[in-house]
């Protein structure tokens, strides 16, 4: 796939109402269920005055679970789209109701693997969540199980992973940026936190199904890539 960014910018704006379907019946509900759940545990959880406590590593195990949890929908989507499919939108749903339970299974393993190794001097878990990112995306495209997806993705990994850690990084940090822009408007106007909270998951809503979208067509470039090195490393050995 030649020019992932353009192509998934153009498919982003040309389906984005149907995007927004996957938004309000998927995301937005796995959005209020994070937050709701990590308030819940920041109130209920003690803080002992370290600069990271047990509230702050099962918040980011939320996050990083349903991160890679919700982005399995907007997969299936686009890669029916692309594929020509009939009703893309019905088979993205159909396809989440019937194999959700196998992703989410995936998801709460390679979110705790990805904090355990955020704990281990951060690197190891970027890795993971680089690795862990493609699975899904892979999965759905070879229509195989996300854990036979495992192996493939870490091969991607191993000669991608400079782009795959700026990719996650760059997005990342603009998000970040865009939430703590939007904030400061938001406390120009009103100091309520019901405000704030609701701009902050407008913002996901637009950020994290672009994000998707464009770490999808990397992926399948990357995929693409890879299967073109491997041809022409066999042909290479034969010819010796």
């Amino acid at each position: 796939m030649e020019r992932p960014i353009r192509s998934a910018l153009t498919f982003f704006g040309q389906k984005y109402e149907r995007i927004l379907l996957l938004v309000l019946f998927i995301q937005l509900p796995i959005i209020l269920i994070q937050f709701f759940a990590s308030n819940y545990i920041l109130a209920a959880t003690p803080a002992f005055g370290s600069l990271f406590t047990i509230a702050d590593v099962y918040n980011a195990y939320i996050v990083f679970t349903l991160f890679l949890f919700a982005l399995v929908p907007f997969v299936y989507f686009w890669h029916y789209e692309e594929m020509g499919q009939e009703q893309p939108l019905r088979l993205a749903f159909f396809q989440f109701a019937l194999k959700g339970f196998h992703f989410f299974l995936f998801s709460t393993v390679a979110g705790a693997l990805i904090i355990i190794g955020f704990s281990l001097f951060v690197v190891p878990g970027v890795i993971l969540l680089g690795i862990f990112s493609m699975t899904p995306i892979i999965a759905v495209i070879e229509g195989q199980s996300v854990w036979a997806s495992i192996k493939e993705s870490v091969r991607i990994f191993k000669t991608q992973h400079w782009k795959i850690i700026l990719l996650i990084a760059v997005f990342g940090f603009a998000e970040l940026i865009g939430s703590y822009v939007l904030q400061l408007v938001i406390l120009d106007i009103t100091t309520s936190f019901l405000a704030i909270a609701v701009c902050h998951i407008f913002l996901n809503t637009i950020f994290l199904p672009l994000f998707y979208l464009i770490l999808a067509s990397f992926t399948v470039k990357w995929k693409e890539d890879l299967s073109l090195l491997t041809i022409e490393n066999n042909d290479f050995a034969v010819s010796k």
